[in-house]
């Protein structure tokens, strides 16, 4: 008989926490923010997947950034605010797994990379090199992709977008022809609909052949 009503409480739990969820009413609210930083982390692109590292060395034809931007006041997410389960009161709320909205007062129009160091014979210092690159997106949002698209694309898809969790966009962006030098460094320039201008500029890259 004990054993049975252990058995009949564990099915009872069990259904409870299936059933909270359905019960759970999320708050569906945003909070809005302004991009005002910017962030450059070195990429090693030489393997399977691409990772972040602090090294200042690269493979000639695997030369990569990821560019952060953010609100400096620091918009961050950290814990759900407590959600009424369907039923109770205010002293029983219960909390449920809610992505909280953070929604940009402004996009991205353009991004501008400048090489400060000839890349090829072709490519000299100075030259605006932004159709040789490709970007990522890292960010988390309700429109990512896990595919490589043009700067232009990438710009676009900051319009209206939703945020999840915290206020940053991120993407990775990779440089398409390999570095005939054996140094490397780049402008990275934002532009935003506001008219809001953001730069910043990466480490002096070594580049390696082999």
């Amino acid at each position: 008989m004990r054993t049975l009503r252990k058995t009949l409480l564990i099915l009872l739990v069990a259904n409870i926490i299936r059933i909270i969820p359905g019960c759970c009413t999320c708050d569906e609210s945003t909070m809005p923010f302004s991009f005002n930083k910017i962030d450059i982390t070195n990429i090693d692109n030489s393997g399977d997947w691409p990772m972040y590292t602090d090294r200042d060395t690269m493979m000639a034809g695997a030369v990569a950034f990821d560019v952060a931007i953010f609100d400096s006041l620091g918009y961050y997410f950290g814990q759900a605010p407590a959600i009424n389960m369907a039923g109770f009161g205010e002293a029983k709320a219960m909390k449920c797994d809610c992505g909280f909205q953070f929604n940009a007062q402004q996009y991205l129009t353009k991004i501008n990379i400048t090489t400060l160091y000839p890349l090829t014979p072709e490519i000299d210092a100075g030259n605006d090199v932004s159709d040789l690159f490709v970007a990522w997106s890292t960010s988390n949002s309700s429109s990512g992709s896990s595919l490589y698209s043009s700067l232009e694309n990438t710009c676009n898809q900051t319009n209206g977008k939703t945020y999840y969790d915290s206020g940053v966009e991120s993407f990775g962006l990779y440089l398409k022809t390999g570095v005939e030098n054996t140094v490397a460094r780049f402008v990275i320039k934002l532009t935003f609909s506001d008219n809001l201008v953001l730069s910043d500029t990466t480490n002096l890259i070594h580049i390696r052949n082999r």
